[in-house]
């Protein structure tokens, strides 16, 4: 054992003197130690790790050459509310009024489709906000078809104010607001859209310098971070970019689907597939189909439910409402949306990285934007913009 033992440790030694020597060899001749695996190019951050709430400028160089309007990014669908509280205020010039005063608590659970304000929604990845205010008492708060969230110019907690705070600080990410407005009728609907541009003074891209398809790197260098839609056609100024700037390429769901569906999903503890399976399919068709005219606009291709169509049958179960679960009861289309959701991650993963659809891509609105595991939905919006055949 102890012959062994000796000739065991003189090999090892006379190995580690011979990997000595062939080290030192290789030194003088030019060589060196291995050399770790190069790094990422800069700008060119993978969507796995980027931090969302400065994607664009970690991955300028994927964006920098590319139109506008050909950048995949997250929005938010019906961005302000979010604050629209269980007992909501009602804005008596939003088109769903008649039907939300019935009952409120369950309109606004219809209406409410972000669960975080909108910085918050920045800070997740959103580039894009579907912005709705409505004038009441006097003051613009935010609203989704009649419930009423917060005063949006508010000095001490409005969020316009925000807003502008998280403009500044992030020159890098170019954020499109689409702004729609309800007000009594002979009201100054420009208001809002006009205090916006004040409040973002330069940093505010005009439509006679810059167009959906100049290329992202354009808006930066001109520090232009800012594109203000005015949806209502309340404004004709170069800075107030045209409603028909922007398209949902047929994307945008408004059928019917069963309400016997729904009602058994309720009971069932599921959600309503159909719901799902039109959305989804629209989306497909859309991303498949040529753009034609809108290839000269922004893209929002509609990730959402539209539970608008199901407001007169939801009234109709109120008596059944305490027999649901508080999930579905207090936050519908949130409800609707987690389940929605996880499908996009799969399309965004599978079939929409084929060429045409991802050539096509751009914003994708989404209802409860934050709530995703590690921002799973928003990175597989981001990642589009990494494939070999969108890469500048």
């Amino acid at each position: 054992m102890r012959r062994g033992t000796d000739g065991t440790r003189l090999r090892q030694a006379v190995a580690g003197l011979a990997a000595l020597i062939l080290g030192a060899a290789t030194l003088v001749i030019g060589g060196g130690p291995a050399q770790a695996a190069p790094a990422a190019p800069a700008g060119r951050a993978p969507a796995a790790t980027v931090d969302l709430s400065h994607w664009m400028g970690d991955m300028h160089g994927y964006l920098d050459d590319r139109p506008l309007n050909r950048v995949a990014m997250p929005g938010s669908h019906d961005s302000g509310s979010w604050s629209i509280p269980a007992d909501p205020g009602l804005c008596t010039s939003g088109w769903s009024y008649q039907v939300a005063s019935l009952d409120p608590r369950l309109a606004a659970s219809i209406s409410r489709a972000q669960s975080g304000s909108l910085t918050e929604q920045l800070d997740e990845g959103a580039r894009y906000l579907d912005l709705r205010l409505c004038l009441e008492g006097g003051q613009w708060r935010t609203f989704h078809g009649a419930p009423m969230g917060d005063v949006f110019f508010d000095a001490a907690t409005g969020e316009a104010a925000a807003l502008k705070r998280w403009i500044d600080a992030h020159p890098s990410e170019v954020v499109v607001i689409d702004l729609s407005t309800a007000a009594p009728a002979g009201t100054d609907r420009s208001e809002p859209l006009t205090r916006l541009r004040d409040l973002f003074g330069t940093r505010v891209a005009t439509r006679t310098e810059l167009s959906p398809t100049s290329p992202y790197g354009d808006f930066v260098k001109a520090g232009k971070n800012v594109v203000l839609v005015d949806a209502s056609a309340a404004v004709d100024q170069p800075w107030a970019w045209h409603a028909d700037s922007v398209s949902d390429r047929g994307s945008y769901p408004s059928g019917d689907p069963s309400w016997w569906d729904i009602l058994k999903s309720f009971f069932n503890g599921s959600p309503p597939q159909q719901i799902y399976d039109q959305t989804l399919s629209l989306d497909q068709a859309a991303l498949n189909r040529d753009p034609g005219p809108d290839a000269d606009r922004f893209f929002v291709l509609s990730g959402i439910v539209q539970p608008d169509v199901q407001i007169p049958q939801l009234f109709m179960i109120r008596p059944l409402s305490p027999f649901f679960p508080a999930t579905v009861r207090d936050n519908y289309l949130m409800y609707l949306a987690n389940g929605l959701n996880p499908q996009l991650v799969a399309e965004l993963r599978t079939d929409w990285r084929a060429p045409r659809p991802a050539g096509n891509m751009n914003i994708v609105a989404i209802d409860d934007l934050g709530h995703r595991p590690q921002g799973d939905l928003q990175r597989a919006v981001i990642d589009i913009n990494t494939l070999p055949d969108r890469a500048t």
